[in-house]
């Protein structure tokens, strides 16, 4: 999938927020009296007056343009007519880096500005000192590639940054110093990026690095293309139709074409730039790829070459089929509304996957319109047979409750609600449904497995803060959280969740030994290197928004060179003080991360060597994750504080198969002892092998 641009200001738009400004300056004084304004002055790096520059008003949750206007000659400025919130405020020009308030590149790290009626809020803005790429894209032909769009993204995360089109072949763009990876459209109405120089992939891209008031230069010329096509065939040699072939740069992040068969099991795919490429077969609920791979990295690069057809006549692996039945673990009676994996029964009370590949599956069930406990279950699949397998789903328990503003009492709408066992918690990839408050602040959590609960909330409107659910209102820590408990098939009353005004903590990490900044590293409530609510830029600086007024610790994930630490540098979020948070205001929490000693030693297979494998130490009495490596070979090294006690989870994927668990054996503490699961780390390191039975 070809990576979008974000929108910038275009001159329709200018237009039009021009317009807006102008007809709220003829607003009634009613009108004008319930509304607010940002002002405020520029400057440039240089500390002078900066002139034209284009200031606006983003709705801060949407990043719609509210307002606008242009710096006068002192710098000044001044957007009328906003109505109560929160804004971010950007800051650019024809010769500009686009920024935000406060001194930010990123708009998601912008400084929110909250503007109450009959107020004016001041936002004075330093520019930073920007940088140029400027270059020049041919076309085959050498002649200047013209109204090609020119897409710049960041080298570090390959976050977008910003687009300018080409002048017959020419550009240049001013960007903060940094450093970027670029691409470009090489043909018209072609999905599909180029990176420069002559990639297909931003991992493969040259990296230019930028300084500010210097040129870097750019220059490429624009692939040819090649088309693709083939005959796909299954394993009884018949054809394969209806099978989609989704065809994308080899071992890249999208930026291709599709096709799908025909019934003689023929396909053609449209023109795509001259180079590797990765070809996926979707076939019914299972993908394979070229040739005969199971699995995403045995794949083989399939050539495409400028100006000529490809042609492929892949075989698909053999494959059986799984029915799926499923009966309500109390009664017995047949569930006939539900899913496995993305197929559902639409009453029939069963499911048939078919095309699976060869050996073992795992099979995930659900209900989505009934209340039943999510499960999976893992089946062997037979070449040729159509193996059934019946499924008892456990019927959940439900929590309910009521969300108000703790100040007004009043019901609030749009505030999630999350459920976890004690010493669960993780950040979650989205929130919706009946677990998100109503109109009236009723919710309910529902599928929930039989056990003890606390409750989180996590209000969608930013000026809320978000909490862990106690008896009187809301806490940072989970300890103070009420615990509920939750009975299979029944309906527990949750304590009424009393809302507050939410701020901010910022902070810097730092290196303990050099003080310099550590960039990219994970910083949030919840644990874990993928778990963070942010990551800290090039100078190390973080912020995070939407917390309680109550006192937080933060993770810091040290990743592989430092030792992960909560606030203050403690081993865990029960051992650290946090920070408190106050409403409307901006707390601060830097850190310096340490090396702290290292755990390393080998893994042991009985001669297996993994495909893949990841290490995890967590910590026993949290069961927040304190370090994490991926490796191939046998051997681990990871940098962990000293002090805590910790086991060993891992996963391995061997031949095919996953193995996992978040309790690794380890070796006695003395010869001859009782095998042991957890350790605690010492002031000297720890060296411990891992040996993992597999059949």
């Amino acid at each position: 999938m070809t990576k979008q641009p974000k929108r910038r200001l275009t001159a329709a738009a200018l237009a039009a927020a021009l317009l807006a400004t102008s007809v709220a300056g003829w607003a009634t004084p009613a009108q004008a009296a319930a509304t607010g304004a940002i002002s405020g002055h520029v400057t440039t790096a240089a500390g002078a007056p900066a002139e034209d520059v284009w200031v606006q008003a983003l709705d801060a949750e949407t990043y719609e343009g509210m307002g606008f206007t242009t710096t006068a000659a002192d710098g000044s400025y001044r957007i009328d007519a906003l109505a109560d919130g929160q804004y971010i405020v950007s800051f650019n020009g024809p010769e500009l880096a686009e920024q935000y308030f406060d001194g930010k590149t990123r708009i998601n790290e912008a400084d929110p500005v909250t503007v109450t009626g009959g107020r004016t809020t001041t936002v004075d803005e330093d520019l930073i000192a920007a940088g140029y790429l400027t270059g020049h894209i041919s076309d085959p032909n050498g002649e200047g590639l013209d109204n090609s769009l020119v897409r710049i993204y960041r080298a570090e995360d390959e976050a977008y940054v910003q687009a300018v089109g080409t002048s017959y072949g020419d550009f240049r763009v001013p960007v903060p110093p940094g450093t970027y990876v670029l691409s470009f459209e090489p043909v018209k109405d072609l999905d599909q990026e180029q990176y420069v120089p002559g990639k297909l992939t931003a991992a493969a891209a040259q990296r230019f690095v930028v300084t500010a008031g210097e040129d870097t230069t750019v220059i490429d010329t624009a692939l040819r293309t090649g088309t693709l096509s083939g005959r796909v065939t299954r394993a009884d040699g018949t054809p394969a139709r209806d099978v989609r072939l989704d065809v994308s740069p080899f071992m890249g992040n999208g930026g291709g074409e599709y096709a799908t068969t025909d019934s003689n099991g023929e396909f053609s795919a449209p023109p795509m730039l001259a180079g590797d490429y990765m070809v996926e077969f979707s076939v019914g609920e299972r993908t394979e790829y070229f040739d005969r791979a199971a699995r995403y990295e045995d794949a083989d690069p399939v050539t495409i070459t400028g100006g000529n057809d490809s042609r492929i006549t892949p075989t698909l692996l053999p494959t059986g089929s799984v029915r799926v039945r499923a009966l309500d673990a109390v009664t017995g009676s047949v569930v006939r509304d539900f899913c496995a994996n993305s197929e559902c029964s639409d009453g029939s009370g069963e499911v048939l996957l078919t095309d699976l590949a060869e050996g073992s599956q795992d099979l995930w069930i659900s209900a989505p319109e009934a209340n039943y406990v999510d499960r999976n279950s893992t089946v062997t699949v037979r070449v040729g047979q159509t193996i059934d397998v019946t499924v008892r789903l456990v019927p959940g328990a439900k929590i309910t409750t009521t969300v108000v503003d703790k100040a007004t009492g009043k019901p609030l709408q749009d505030v999630c609600l999350i459920a976890y066992k004690p010493g669960q918690f993780f950040i979650p990839d989205g929130m919706g449904g009946n677990e998100c408050s109503d109109a009236a602040g009723k919710a309910t959590v529902d599928k929930l497995a039989t056990g003890d609960y606390r409750l989180f909330a996590w209000p969608r409107n930013r000026s809320y803060g978000r909490q862990w659910v106690t008896a009187n209102g809301g806490s940072g820590d989970e300890r103070q959280a009420v615990t509920i408990k939750a009975t299979m098939g029944k309906t527990s009353a949750g304590p009424q969740v009393r809302v507050d005004r939410g701020g901010s903590i910022r902070g810097r990490v730092t290196d303990a030994t050099t003080g310099a900044p550590i960039s990219w590293t994970q910083v949030g409530i919840a644990s874990g290197r993928t778990g963070g609510d942010t990551s800290t830029d090039e100078d190390g600086r973080f912020q995070i928004d939407g917390l309680g007024p109550y006192r937080w610790p933060l993770q810091y994930w040290g990743g592989s060179d430092h030792a992960t630490a909560w606030t203050g540098g403690a081993v865990s979020r029960y051992t650290a003080t946090g920070t408190q948070v106050t409403a409307g205001a901006v707390a601060t929490a830097d850190l310096a991360l340490t090396k702290g000693v290292t755990v390393q030693g080998n893994l042991h297979t009985g001669g297996h060597t993994p495909d893949w494998a990841r290490i995890t130490l967590a910590n026993t009495v949290t069961r927040d994750d304190v370090g994490s490596v991926d490796f191939v070979g046998n051997s681990y090294e990871m940098h962990v504080l000293p002090g805590q006690e910790v086991r060993f989870a891992y996963n391995l994927d061997i031949d095919g198969v996953s193995y996992r668990s978040d309790k690794a054996p380890l070796p006695p503490a003395a010869p001859g002892g009782p095998t042991r699961y957890a350790v605690t780390v010492p002031d000297g390191g720890l060296t411990i092998d891992l040996t993992i039975a597999i059949p």
